[in-house]
């Protein structure tokens, strides 16, 4: 594949490579998150003015100190790369829709920067990790050059030649009496890097050229019983000999170019080549259609059914597709390989994956249990030494053997709130079902992990909210990472209460559970009753199949069949022996006829005389008896062969025949016993298993009950199958405490924990080769670790093509489709999942310039990759042989891959609506209520409120903006908190205005009592209102959707309604009461609104006053 398809592959990724280099860091959004007195942007002329160092001066608070600083240099408006990319963008016709959705999906705006410089907290210049934006340089080769002068070598020499000019920024400094930063090399590193890239951007008076931010830690810390993190990894931000140009702007620029080297040393990422392949649509099979359906349930018989299973209540059964996707995909990816899932909302993405996480772990606990000792485990031989760069210490290692590896699993996502998702809530005990109290991992060490503040101090946890333990940890950014690194190490918790928090080191210590052999019986005979009870199901199953394709008579009907044949045969031989006797008897009867007629003709011979002259009588007489004898002589002739016919033929015929019969009819009883076995056989497995609920007809797979309820799912084997999953944890348990103990009373893997806490903080092996190791390590110990894509790479930074064993990608439908690359590269088999229907995903540039660098190759001027135009999931579904038809908005068939169809979150009418608009009423309800009693914070049912009005900026009709402010302040008053509830808008000029509008109203301004805790407010603000992207992956029991437009500006409610993602994404994260806000008249007639006004579920229409009354009226009932 390489060889044949080699160009196509790295144009591809070329393409993508090219499209990074443009994207600008959002600086203006970034800054957002800090408090003022953190930053301060700096102008031309506050830098000249500056002789000392007063632009560097902040006053911060008495408890915090001064640690360092970022110096973001080369500040510019983003706006400024479409401006000048324009004369060398393609021709490109522009409709209403198309510019609406310019307006709303691209974020070319606000202020970027060229790079960001760390200072120390002597402002003495970090100079050796310079992080770089490629946007400045990409425009300045794009303004001098031209698009086609962009590319990887090209960057690769400019990177060289500023690396050279730092080093003489630096050179030239160290001759300065004082190495902080002065506010004139400020303006000299400015001028260098617009140098550099060959751009320089247009400064007004007052403009901001940079933007210095203060770091800071608080002036005393907590006392620590042993080193922290941060005290073990002291010299983590010392120089390195070598100048590193990292990139500011994009996440994936680095993993693109390591998965082009890795292509062009003709290495074979399987998952990589899989997700950029061509699609073979031959091989496609619909499961909509009877090919699916016979598919599906040859993928759900016992056999194929995972052994490993979530502990969760065990009369809770997988819905039919989730478990497909489960056997199939493990199916599927058995040694490499991309599957693909798609799951709406609220059709179980989680419970899914948990099964396919408890799975993983069973398998690699059945390696484990293999081993007569728990240092089997390693490698023998010399063992890896391994030293990290910047540190003086060697840790001699162990390595795993290679059948423990390939069970890494990362779960990646471009939503932090979905990988945080998972990763902070699988841990917790709420996860678990009430049954399953008892099972624990790492129970005290997760504990720590979730309850510990950064003082070290421990957060009460809820019962539901304590972990029950360490299944997944939530890594990605360093921040993640040494957050870990620190609870699961360092800062022991000092308590005497019972079942404390714990450090890794600590529960090694104190460990009191079952030696290494006592887990590995117990976690055999766990896992041979599974077997056991799943070949019994599969017994079962072919059993039923059998019976089911059959009766009686036609079971019979072979033996039955040939028994009437041998009757037959024995019945013709008989009545031939019978008719050849008959035959025999005659002619013996003939015979003796003949022979009483010789002594009668004897008798009456002629007298001599008559003899002697030969008379007539004496001729009659000679021949009358020469006719009798030759008739005699014919019937012993006859009867000698009658009698050979009768011992030589039929006789041994009918014995033959007789014999045939004995054995058809010994054959036909044993059938009749074997069937009457095979009934008594399903009586026993009934009595034992219950009867089945199996269709009669493939269609039937179709029916609620069918998809809700799978097949072959029981209470007895979910238990079974949690149990050895759970037992499966006990091993791992086991294991690692009896490698993990120091000194001689370990097996060398106490080094390993050494090693991976300062991978943990950043720290990078000095032979990269052993990275894959210490990961491999920590994955014995953690078996889930998150990511988010934009950290994925420096996380893993090391691990090569095919180094993790299983990636699970979720939100894929709003992953750009590049962002996946590095991910895949790595990883050996990936599950990718998501939902295309959902929002697109954001992507910065315009569609013009996307479209222009596509063309740069035939292989990508198509769009098929165009990072506007597809995502990781519908690329992921391209190369995925299991799926179905979906026709789009423009009645284009689309491909989609592996689908769930049963929906648990949404009740009525938000389900029926979501499944007309987007899902062509496939889904299937699956919550035991579709409807709900009334309950807060909005006591109405669901409806549109109709408020036509004006626009008076962009999308905004102030008399919207001012009935959420109202219903908002009711809410806040009545309740005397923010409520909680989300308000959703297709606009971002109609979140900016609502926000806005809220900060200035009376209730919500500090000296209004209820008074707003400080912050508060602004948070709120952030969590709960905005567009749609704000809100992906998240649920809520009660959705605003505030539609703005008017029939003068119309277009831009066109463009919402263009397609169903916008309105299906407010839909679907209500899950109790969903509210659109908006001209009924203008929004309710177009597409996929129009389901909402006046379909098969149409919301109330009322009024804004009439639905307040009726909001207060509610109230006062409740």
């Amino acid at each position: 594949m390489i060889a044949q398809g080699q160009a196509r592959l790295l144009d591809i990724l070329d393409y993508w490579h090219k499209v990074e280099f443009f994207l600008p860091y959002a600086l203006e959004k970034y800054v957002e998150d800090f408090k003022e007195w953190e930053t301060r942007w700096l102008s031309q002329e506050d830098l000249q003015q500056s002789k000392d160092s007063r632009w560097r001066n902040f006053s911060i608070p008495d408890d915090l100190q001064v640690k360092g600083f970022n110096l973001y240099i080369g500040v510019f408006d983003a706006s400024v790369i479409a401006t000048l990319c324009e004369p060398h963008l393609a021709a490109l016709s522009v409709d209403e829709n198309t510019f609406y959705e310019e307006q709303e999906r691209v974020e070319l705006e606000g202020l970027t920067c060229f790079a960001k410089i760390k200072l120390n907290a002597q402002a003495v210049p970090q100079l050796d990790a310079v992080s770089l934006s490629t946007a400045p340089w990409a425009l300045g080769q794009t303004v001098s050059k031209g698009l086609g002068a962009l590319g990887h070598q090209a960057f690769e020499d400019a990177k060289e030649q500023l690396v050279k000019l730092l080093h003489n920024f630096h050179g030239q400094r160290q001759q300065n009496d004082d190495p902080a930063l002065m506010a004139e090399e400020v303006m000299h590193l400015h001028q260098l890097l617009c140098n550099w890239a060959s751009f320089t951007p247009e400064q007004n008076s007052g403009t901001a050229v940079a933007l210095i931010q203060v770091l800071t830690q608080p002036k005393v810390e907590k006392p620590l019983t042993q080193p922290s993190a941060a005290q073990a990894t002291e010299v983590e931000d010392e120089e390195e000999p070598d100048t590193e140009i990292d990139i500011l702007n994009s996440f994936f620029i680095k993993d693109i170019e390591r998965a082009i080297a890795s292509l062009q040393r003709a290495e074979q990422p399987l998952p990589l080549l899989q997700y950029l392949g061509e699609a073979d649509p031959s091989k496609r099979i619909d499961l909509y259609t009877d090919h699916g359906r016979t598919a599906i349930y040859q993928a759900l018989q016992p056999q194929c059914i995972n052994p490993g299973h979530w502990p969760d209540e065990p009369g809770h059964a997988m819905s039919l597709m989730q478990q497909f996707a489960i056997n199939t995909a493990l199916g599927t990816l058995e040694n490499s390989g991309v599957f693909s899932v798609n799951g709406p909302p609220g059709t179980g993405k989680t419970t899914l994956l948990r099964d396919m996480f408890a799975e993983n772990i069973v398998r690699r606990a059945r390696v484990l249990a293999g081993y007569s000792e728990a240092a089997d485990a390693f490698v023998g031989g010399k063992k890896p030494q391994v030293t990290f760069k910047g540190m003086p210490n060697t840790y001699t290692i162990r390595a795993l053997k290679p059948e423990l590896t390939g069970y890494e699993m990362v779960v990646a996502s471009s939503n932090n709130a979905a990988v945080e998702n998972i990763s902070r809530d699988l841990p917790k005990r709420k996860s678990l079902g009430k049954c399953w109290s008892n099972v624990q991992y790492l129970q005290p060490v997760a504990h720590k992990i979730a309850a510990q503040k950064s003082d070290g101090s421990i957060s009460p946890l809820s019962d539901e909210d304590k972990p029950w333990g360490l299944i997944c940890a939530a890594l990605g950014n360093s921040g993640n990472r040494k957050a870990l690194q620190e609870r699961l190490f360092f800062n022991p918790v000092d308590t005497t209460e019972p079942n404390p928090p714990l450090t890794i080191r600590q529960w090694v210590d104190d460990y009191k559970g079952p030696t290494f052999k006592e887990a590995c019986a117990a976690f055999k005979k766990a896992d041979e009753e599974v077997s056991k009870a799943l070949e019994e199901r599969a017994r079962y199953a072919s059993l039923l199949e059998e019976m089911a394709a059959t009766d009686e008579p036609a079971f019979l009907h072979p033996q039955q069949q040939s028994f009437n044949q041998a009757e037959q045969t024995r019945a013709s031989a008989q009545q031939a022996l019978d008719r050849q006797q008959q035959q025999l008897q005659a002619t013996a009867q003939h015979l003796s006829s003949l022979q009483e007629l010789e002594r009668l003709i004897d008798r009456s011979r002629p007298v001599w005389w008559k003899r002697l002259f030969n008379t007539q009588a004496a001729k009659t007489h000679r021949n009358e008896q020469l006719e009798n004898a030759r008739l005699q002589r014919l019937a012993h002739e006859e009867i000698n062969r009658a009698k050979s016919l009768l011992n030589n033929s039929l006789r041994p015929e009918l014995e033959s025949a007789q014999t045939a019969l004995l054995f058809c009819k010994s054959e036909l009883d044993a059938r009749k016993a074997q069937w009457q076995g095979k009934c008594q056989c399903l009586d026993d497995f009934a009595s034992r298993l219950g009867r089945p609920n199996l269709p009669g007809q493939l269609s039937e797979l179709e029916n609620s009950d069918f998809q809700i309820n799978g097949l072959w799912h029981d209470a007895v084997l979910n238990r079974l199958r949690s149990t050895v999953f759970a037992a499966a944890l006990t091993l791992h348990e086991a294991w690692l405490a009896e490698v993990a103990p120091s000194g001689s009373n370990g097996k060398g893997f106490s080094a390993n924990l050494a090693a991976i806490s300062l991978l943990l903080s950043n720290k990078t092996p000095e032979d990269e080769r052993l990275t894959q190791v210490l990961w491999q390590s920590l994955f014995m110990v953690i078996p889930v670790v998150s990511s988010t894509f934009a950290s994925f790479g420096n996380q893993f930074r090391g691990l090569g093509a095919g180094s993790l064993g299983w990636l699970y990608i979720d939100e894929a439908g709003q992953a750009v489709p590049q962002a996946a690359v590095g991910a895949l590269w790595r990883a050996q088999r990936a599950m990718v999942v998501g939902d295309p229907l959902q929002i697109e995903p954001v992507f910065t540039l315009p569609q013009r310039l996307v479209k222009t660098l596509g063309q740069l190759s035939a292989h990508t001027a198509n769009d098929a990759f165009a990072p506007n135009r597809v995502s990781v999931q519908s690329l992921a579904d391209q190369n995925n042989r299991y799926g179905s038809v979906f026709k789009n908005d423009t009645d284009e068939e689309l491909w989609i891959g592996s689908p769930l169809r049963v929906h648990r979150r949404c009740i009525e009418p938000m389900f029926s609506l979501s499944n007309q608009i987007a899902y062509g009423n496939k889904m299937v309800f699956g919550l035991p209520n579709a409807h709900a009693e009334q309950d807060a914070p909005v006591y109405s049912s669901s409806c549109w409120v109709d408020i036509p009005g004006n626009v008076e900026h962009k999308q905004v009709v102030p008399r919207q903006i001012e009935f959420m402010v109202d219903l908002l302040g009711q809410l806040y008053l009545r309740d005397g908190e923010l409520p909680q509830l989300y308000v959703i808008s297709p606009f971002k000029a109609v979140r900016l205005a609502l926000q806005k509008a809220i900060r200035a109203a009376a209730w919500a301004r500090p000296n209004h009592r209820p008074k707003l805790p400080a912050g508060e407010l602004k948070q709120w603000l952030k969590a709960s209102i905005g567009t749609v992207h704000t809100f992906q992956g998240k649920e809520q029991d009660t959705v605003f959707m505030l539609l703005g437009a008017d029939p003068e500006h119309a277009g831009a409610a066109q463009w919402a309604a263009s397609k169903p993602n916008l309105l299906n994404v407010a839909l679907t994260r209500a899950k109790r009461r969903v509210y659109l806000v908006g001209d009924f008249d203008l929004w309710g007639s177009l597409r996929y609104f129009d389901a909402v006004s006046r379909g098969k579920f149409p919301l109330q229409r009322m009024g804004p006053a009439a639905f307040l009354a009726k909001l207060n009226a509610l109230e006062e009932q409740a």
